[in-house]
């Protein structure tokens, strides 16, 4: 690690307010929804495995990664994430049993931002696949539009936040590595498939062929 990178763990032990947390879980965010959108899953959300680069809050890295673009496991993925993120708000960093966490949702939901309670309670109990950056576009164009009701404010200009390049270069040669090994997983699985159709698909052509030589000899008067 960059003597100047730190771990997220100690960002954390300067006691960053929430405002700070919240910047924080929204960048790493969206690190996660880029590898994501790449193939890529983070295998651990501790503290230690995830890095600062530069110091930076814009700029999370996640330490652990691997290979795959199943459905279940990125929206497993971003459960996890968003779990990590409640224990990040408490100050509290074992182990949440899912079943506790989701019965008792409403014992932890003050010591979130009341903005985000929502989105917090929608991935954890209702189980929705919805990525924080996308949600908090959301809220900053609902807060506008009303203030828009009151004062003259174009809301053309809004953007949803894109730190892509950011992340391409702070995932950099690791993360070339499992784009690569993600093409390969593809490649593997087409050929899988192309192998797996092409006998049904053979049997279907010689059963045609013998339908057919049947019909010519006997189809006829």
């Amino acid at each position: 690690m960059d003597n100047n990178t730190i771990t997220l763990r100690q960002w954390l032990d300067t006691r960053p307010d929430m405002e700070n947390k919240r910047e924080m879980y929204l960048y790493g965010d969206m690190a996660l929804n880029f590898l994501h959108d790449n193939g890529v899953v983070v295998e651990s959300f501790e503290p230690e495995d995830i890095s600062l680069v530069d110091g930076d809050i814009k700029k999370v890295k996640f330490e652990k990664l691997s290979v795959d673009d199943n459905y279940n496991k990125l929206k497993d993925n971003l459960y996890n994430y968003v779990e990590s993120g409640i224990k990040m708000y408490l100050d509290y960093y074992e182990d949440i049993d899912d079943h506790f966490l989701k019965s008792k949702f409403n014992e932890f939901e003050f010591s979130l931002p009341q903005d985000d309670v929502n989105y917090f309670k929608g991935v954890i109990q209702r189980g929705s696949f919805v990525y924080f950056n996308e949600f908090d576009f959301e809220l900053r164009k609902k807060k506008l539009r009303e203030l828009s009701t009151e004062e003259d404010i174009d809301l053309t200009g809004l953007s949803k936040p894109n730190n892509d390049y950011v992340n391409t270069m702070i995932y950099n040669d690791a993360f070339n590595e499992l784009a690569s090994a993600y093409r390969r997983k593809v490649r593997t699985r087409d050929a899988a498939f192309v192998e797996f159709m092409y006998y049904p698909i053979m049997v279907s052509l010689v059963f045609g062929v013998i339908l057919l030589i049947a019909y010519c000899f006997f189809g006829f008067k």
